[in-house]
């Protein structure tokens, strides 16, 4: 079988190592590009950028969602002055808006943090939620998301 390929001409079809050779060529390109747009998003010293580009790294998030989550943390942190580094990358944690577990959000954290003891994430899930930063949902377990995110949600 012939397939199609380039301004009209067919070439027969590439055998599994050429493929997996393209393919290979194609995700070193990709990631070559990547790191010069963390790199650029870095180096510009805006905090929201810098922190979008921390969780495109972190959590392999596209570009947009990446910018859209770094500005509901900075959002958050505008709002809220006082927070220790934990507090801080729970909420970056959470930036995705989707609802979390605590096993999940201590598995975020620790991917941002390098460490992080699901007992201490806990006990600072419980101090957001005191400040109304965190809304626990969830029926059937409990599930936590940004109070940001929700109302994001029904704004739209």
């Amino acid at each position: 079988m012939l397939t199609g390929y380039g301004q009209g001409r067919l070439v027969p079809p590439q055998n599994e190592e050429e493929r997996l050779n393209r393919l290979e060529k194609l995700v070193e390109t990709i990631l070559y590009k990547l790191e010069q747009i963390e790199s650029m998003l870095r180096s510009t010293g805006d905090p929201e950028l810098m922190l979008a580009a921390e969780l495109v790294s972190a959590f392999s998030l596209p570009a947009t969602k990446s910018l859209e989550a770094a500005s509901i943390v900075m959002d958050i942190l505008k709002r809220i002055r006082v927070l220790d580094q934990i507090s801080k990358s729970i909420i970056e944690a959470m930036s995705t808006c989707e609802p979390l577990t605590i096993s999940e959000i201590t598995r975020r954290v620790r991917e941002l943090r390098g460490t992080a003891s699901r007992r201490i994430v806990r006990e600072r899930l419980r101090r957001l939620m005191e400040k109304q930063v965190i809304v626990e949902t969830g029926e059937k377990r409990r599930l936590y998301i940004l109070r940001k995110c929700l109302e994001n949600k029904q704004s739209k």
